[in-house]
């Protein structure tokens, strides 16, 4: 046995013997045990007590009289963790005797140490070293000695084998399992665990001691995020499954450390496979978002729609509109078809709002429904109780489909309009999705290629002349005994009123009927008031109108922006100049019995 005692006094001598040399045998026996090898160990007990008293002299009795026993605590405290992390690990016993080449354990002094004592492994050898100022302080040695162990041809230390070991190869077969049971298909993981383990020191030196212990760890949380959100998002999705596996056809999952990372992790589809980027030096760090949004960075690169974009298209879009088409059906009686290309719209609308990417990503569908959604609550506000408007509406859209296009010129967010038996809606590119309440003035878009009126002005004949002559001929009735015929060839009046009006005819054709009605109602209130009471003036209005009709005409040769009335072959005429429609109907008939 290598120990040296030169020098020693016989009671230093005698401990040695007895509670070191007598006993080392049996830890020797441990050690064989757990290792399969004889190890020997070497004291030079002589430097150790000089050491010793020369950093301590007030114990020097203390160390000459329990020598032995001292050195004796060291190697079985060793022993003792040697066995503990060795005797049922192959890993780290195999690792252990081939680091431990020469077999041999030696205590030794070391002025330089900072703690009371270390354990190392160097060139096949173990050193206890103590430092003299604490011999015999504390003397639980090893306990960290799988930290010490490291082939120097190797990047990875012992202790980091083992943490891949327990806590990425033994538990990845759980995860793998989970990936096929939600996607159909076994995936490889791919680690370069050399590489990643110099990466994350590199970027962050401070905590080597945490990847050393923990890299196995670590890495295993990245995986485990991405499969719980590979499970969320395509277990039970079809669509997102299916584009996973066209997009992954190398089945493989890869870590990787990158250095310009903003992100703490990403997770990227490219090449076949998906690839977990950490930034370099935030390993470890928020792993347990790995993935969240994985179904972002989903896309063909042969397609124009992200798999984000296409899922919200099915979600928001197509698992909607039969509702609406119910709904648009209810109230026309007809089955209505809604087209959008949607990689079109999405080309043009992300061409001019680039810095919205994400959000039309996210919201294709939705955003595009809310236009049909707006125009189809605009047609039934319209139509469901209005048979005129409905069964204009169904004429001129005799293809019986809604189609969504983009227009870069149009002034305002959005419009619509009525063209070939189509009806479109025309949004502009740069606000897509903004304002997205389309078709409230649908009545005003209504106009067929055949009429001459707008559907808005025959609503406003119905509803302001057709609808209110009656009582206004009754009225009339009452007052003179007969029953008038009010003749309005709306068409000309329109036509002839838009011809020579210079300003904007917008009023005109919401308004037609109101306006006639207005200049009858005039005459009739007039004719009223000087019959009512006069049977000469009475019998006299009725012997000059013995056609019973009024007619409202444009007529040139008046010259006047007052309406004129005028009494011609047993008919009455309201007369108004050209360009002066709607001016001052309200004093039409006031001389009436001028005109008699």
């Amino acid at each position: 046995m290598p120990v040296t005692t030169t020098g020693l006094s016989l009671a230093s001598r005698k401990n040695i013997r007895d509670e070191f040399t007598n006993k080392a045998p049996e830890l020797k026996k441990i050690l064989k045990e757990v290792t399969g090898h004889d190890y020997e160990f070497s004291v030079d007990f002589t430097s150790i007590y000089n050491d010793s008293v020369k950093a301590n002299e007030e114990q020097t009795q203390y160390f000459a009289s329990n020598l032995g026993s001292i050195a004796f605590r060291y190697f079985e405290s060793l022993i003792g963790n040697i066995k503990r992390i060795a005797q049922k690990d192959d890993l780290v016993r195999g690792d252990f005797v081939k680091l431990t080449e020469n077999r041999e354990i030696v205590l030794v002094h070391d002025l330089d140490l900072e703690e009371y004592n270390s354990v190392e492994v160097t060139d096949g050898t173990i050193y206890i070293k103590t430092r003299p100022s604490s011999f015999g302080t504390n003397v639980d040695a090893g306990y960290y000695l799988i930290n010490q162990l490291k082939d120097t041809a190797e990047v990875l230390p012992v202790q980091t084998k083992k943490s891949i070991r327990d806590d990425w190869e033994l538990k990845i077969p759980a995860l793998k399992k989970v990936i096929k049971e939600s996607l159909g298909e076994s995936y490889e993981f791919v680690v370069n665990f050399d590489e990643i383990y110099l990466m994350a020191i590199k970027g962050d030196d401070s905590r080597e001691s945490y990847f050393t212990s923990n890299l196995g760890s670590l890495t295993f949380d990245y995986f485990s995020a991405l499969t719980e959100n590979i499970k969320r998002h395509a277990a039970k999705d079809e669509l997102v499954r299916n584009e996973i596996l066209k997009l992954t056809d190398t089945r493989k999952i890869h870590l990787v450390i990158e250095t310009d990372l903003e992100d703490y992790n990403e997770v990227v589809v490219v090449d076949g496979g998906i690839y977990i980027k950490v930034r370099q030096n935030s390993f470890g760090n928020n792993s347990n978002y790995t993935g969240y949004y994985l179904i972002n960075s989903i896309q063909d690169p042969h397609e124009v729609l992200s798999l984000k974009a296409k899922k919200d298209v099915r979600d928001e879009w197509e698992l909607k509109i039969p509702a609406l088409k119910k709904q648009l059906k209810k109230v026309l009686g007809e089955d209505y078809e809604f087209e959008v290309d949607f990689d079109d719209v999405y080309a043009q609308v992300i061409k001019v709002n680039e810095d919205q990417k994400d959000y039309y990503n996210s919201n294709l569908g939705s955003v595009t429904f809310r236009y049909f959604e707006s125009i189809v609550q605009n047609i039934e506000k319209n139509t469901k109780n209005d048979d005129l408007v409905r069964k204009e509406f169904l004429d001129l859209t005799l293809e019986r489909k809604i189609v969504l296009v983009l227009e870069v010129d149009l002034d305002d967010y959005n419009d619509i309009e009525v063209l070939d038996g189509l009806l479109y809606i025309k949004v502009r590119p740069g606000s897509y999705g903004s304002n997205s309440s389309v078709g409230y003035y649908l009545v005003k878009k209504l106009h067929h290629p055949d009429s001459v009126l707008p559907v808005s002005t025959k609503k406003d004949i119905r509803d302001e002349w057709d609808n209110k002559i009656p009582e206004l001929r009754t009225k009339l009735k009452k007052a003179v005994g007969e029953y008038y015929q009010f003749r309005v060839d709306f068409d000309d009046i329109y036509t002839t009123a838009i011809k020579n009006s210079p300003d904007d005819h917008e009023w005109l054709t919401r308004s037609l009927g109101d306006v006639t009605y207005g200049y009858f109602e005039s005459l009739v209130n007039n004719i009223v008031r000087v019959t009512k009471d006069d049977d000469l003036v009475r019998e006299g209005f009725l012997e000059v109108t013995e056609n019973r009709e009024f007619y409202l005409v444009h007529d040139s040769e008046w010259e006047d922006s007052s309406p004129d009335v005028q009494v011609k072959d047993g008919a009455l005429y309201i007369r108004v100049k050209p360009g002066s429609f709607g001016q001052n109907r309200n004093y039409v008939g006031y001389n009436i019995i001028d005109k008699l």
